[in-house]
């Protein structure tokens, strides 16, 4: 009985995470969609805390000097929303929108893995400033490998946060049926 019901009501081409067919009502809808909603949000909550603080990491811990810490947060922010096109090109293509998110959810935690080892591994930052730098000497910056660390886990986040805003909204979209009228007017 209960697979004659879900031949009827499974959608074509669609699977859950078990491999079986989708069906409707109960693997998509009004929840899902509210699901990749409150994901959304979330990850936008992470990467706008880290973008902010970002500056502050950049000019005080890599001692990189105020005006270049903000042109590299603008670089990393503008690359990151330029990567949406990307990942919105990508799961509409060549992927499904939800392969495209897991992917980009994948690197954006490499990314953050990697300046989490950064920041807590002492030979991969640059030199302490002198105790007392009241005079004008500038600390010696990031550079080298250490620089390419640092800048390989942010452009790995601008990355993983590029195919997520570029992937995640269709996604929710897609948990409604656009064969039926209400669920194009959900959608």
């Amino acid at each position: 009985m209960e697979e004659a019901y879900a031949e009827l009501s499974s959608w074509e081409g669609y699977v859950d995470w078990r491999n079986k067919p989708a069906i409707k009502g109960r693997h998509s809808g009004i929840l899902a969609a509210f699901f990749v909603l409150v994901v959304e949000v979330l990850e936008n909550l992470a990467y706008l805390a880290n973008a902010s603080n970002l500056v502050i990491y950049l000019s005080k811990y890599m001692h990189f000097s105020p005006s270049r810490s903000s042109i590299i947060v603008t670089n990393f922010m503008g690359t990151a929303f330029l990567l949406a096109l990307l990942g919105g090109f990508l799961s509409d293509a060549y992927f499904t929108t939800y392969q495209v998110f897991f992917i980009s959810a994948v690197i954006e935690f490499m990314g953050l893995l990697i300046l989490t080892i950064q920041a807590h591994i002492e030979s991969l930052q640059p030199p302490p400033c002198p105790p007392n730098n009241s005079s004008n000497v500038s600390c010696r910056g990031v550079t080298g490998g250490k620089a390419a660390v640092l800048f390989i886990g942010l452009y790995l986040i601008a990355l993983g946060v590029g195919g997520i805003k570029g992937s995640l909204p269709p996604h929710g979209a897609e948990q409604f049926d656009e064969n039926t009228k209400e669920g194009r007017k959900k959608r």
